[in-house]
């Protein structure tokens, strides 16, 4: 029995296969470059941010921000600094209603932060434990995902403040 095998009919599956494997590759190096590239990242706000002093520049607070299940975001204090003995009774004295001399560590001070696009999140609410004010909220990470210019405001986004944290690298505060 002959072999029914042409030299040609070889080389065209051969080229037919190898076609099929560089799809296969460049597929994949095409999901790997979108994942771990600046425009298949989508940044996320939810980790451990550092908040500072508006009138030391000294580091004040940690502030542990998580998405919720309905994909809003809320952000806890979870430290304060100076550390001291003092601090776990620390208070917000100046918090009006429910909010009215709960410690600070805890306390539940963004709310209802919704993802606009890529970097921007908005419609937030925050609460500033020294005056004990509620504010409406939007935030904007960098592109780097290390920065965030968190800005408070009343009514109009111009009449309000801004504030600036650095994402936490170093867990072990």
């Amino acid at each position: 029995m002959k072999a029914n095998c042409k030299p040609g009919r070889l080389r065209y599956k051969l080229t037919q296969n190898a076609d099929a494997t560089m799809s296969i590759k460049s597929n994949i190096a095409t999901l790997l470059l979108l994942a771990y590239s600046p425009l298949g990242w989508c940044g996320d706000i939810a980790g451990l941010w550092q908040e500072y002093d508006d009138d030391t520049g000294k580091l004040s607070a940690l502030i542990r921000i998580e998405m919720l299940s309905n994909g809003s975001y809320e952000g806890i204090i979870e430290k304060v600094f100076p550390i001291t003995g003092n601090n776990a009774e620390l208070r917000c004295i100046h918090c009006t209603g429910e909010l009215h001399n709960l410690p600070l560590l805890g306390l539940r001070i963004l709310s209802d932060i919704k993802r606009r696009d890529r970097l921007n999140f908005e419609d937030g609410k925050i609460l500033d434990p020294d005056d004990g004010k509620i504010y409406r909220c939007n935030l904007q990470l960098s592109e780097d995902g290390n920065t965030l210019k968190v800005r408070g405001y009343l009514n109009v986004i111009l009449v309000g403040q801004s504030e600036t944290w650095l994402r936490a690298n170093n867990p072990g505060y």
